[in-house]
């Protein structure tokens, strides 16, 4: 499934928050304990999983909220 359009914007030092139209997608954030991998968390703080990039974790948290969201229609 290809990501949905989506923006990435710096909410924290390190800290980015992912939304799809107005909505939050979720955060990404680079693991303390694991430089170089990324976090990436629902928009309700929930670990969703890690990516390589910050790049794959925006791709990941935009196409999965919107595979949910068009599960709720």
């Amino acid at each position: 499934m290809k990501a949905p359009g989506y923006t990435v914007e710096e909410v924290a030092a390190g800290q980015f928050v992912v939304k799809v139209g107005n909505d939050v997608a979720g955060y990404i954030s680079e693991d303390n304990e694991h430089p170089g991998i990324w976090v990436n968390e629902d928009q309700n703080g929930r670990l969703m999983g890690r990516s390589a990039t910050r790049e794959q974790g925006a791709d990941f948290l935009a196409a999965w909220f919107v595979a949910v969201d068009e599960d709720r229609t």
